[in-house]
């Protein structure tokens, strides 16, 4: 008998425990203001190009979420994430936040973006939930996940629109290799981090091989747009990090005859 009053008592003083720690905690707080403030600050550093400022602004143990690629862990990442974004020539970005909730020292954010290049042309937009974490009485983006709602384009080029070619002359011991880089590494990086550039994009693979025994893979930017960056350097140091994209740039480069790729700007005409 009195080991059941026992375990009774335990038990109401554990549920006068929890009852205790449930009536101290506060309500959620509405901070869609002070958010947009600090997403202001961000859109400043972009516009500044200032990869430092943007860095400083998530905590040290931040996390980027990007759809199709890898997770982008720790500062030093996301600042070479932001240095690549902005070498691909993103030139400023919008945030319009929709609604933040503060939760104690974190608050979770609904928003829409949009990215624009030289000329303030949107080249993307999309939606995000971000969870800011109090760092110092200073929100920092402490967690961060986004995709794109841009529909990838499907016009090709007009007259007098242009036309990048790119010449891959693989060899033929390296095709495994190169389509599987392509497929695995560069489109997927691609379609995260410049899906505009990613849309004009056409590959077109080889029938049989050339009479020196390399395969051509054709890609066709169709049409090229000018103020957008094409240089698969940036979606792949984006995605992967530096030291990954200088793995994946050799292995790249490896595929083909004398280790280069060949260039051709043309014009559509009406011929």
């Amino acid at each position: 008998m009195r080991s059941k009053t026992k375990v009774m008592a335990t038990i109401s003083a554990i549920f006068l425990l929890i009852l205790m720690v449930m009536s101290c905690n506060k309500a959620p707080v509405d901070v869609t203001d002070q958010i947009k403030a600090s997403n202001q600050v961000i859109m400043d550093a972009v516009l500044q190009a200032d990869v430092n400022a943007l860095t400083s602004l998530y905590t040290t143990d931040a996390k980027l979420f990007p759809a199709n690629s890898e997770i982008i862990d720790g500062q030093n990442a996301i600042g070479e994430f932001w240095k690549a974004t902005l070498g691909m020539g993103i030139k400023k970005v919008l945030f319009e936040t929709e609604k933040a909730m503060q939760y104690g020292d974190i608050a979770i954010e609904e928003g829409l973006f949009t990215l624009f290049i030289e000329g303030d042309m949107a080249v993307d937009q999309g939606k995000y939930i971000v969870t800011w974490k109090r760092d110092n009485g200073i929100w920092k983006v402490f967690r961060d996940v986004w995709n794109s709602s841009s529909p990838l384009p499907t016009q090709r080029a007009k007259v007098n629109d242009k036309i990048l070619i790119v010449l891959n002359h693989v060899k033929a011991d390296k095709v495994a290799q190169f389509e599987d880089f392509y497929k695995t590494k560069l489109a997927p990086a691609g379609t995260a981090f410049n899906p505009q550039a990613k849309g004009t994009v056409r590959v077109q693979s080889p029938s049989g091989p050339n009479t020196d025994g390399t395969f051509t893979y054709v890609f066709l930017m169709d049409p090229y747009v000018d103020g957008l960056n094409y240089d698969i350097n940036y979606p792949l140091e984006a995605s992967y990090g530096p030291e990954k994209a200088r793995e994946y740039m050799a292995l790249y480069l490896d595929c083909l005859k004398g280790k280069v790729s060949e260039f051709y700007l043309q014009t559509e005409t009406d011929w």
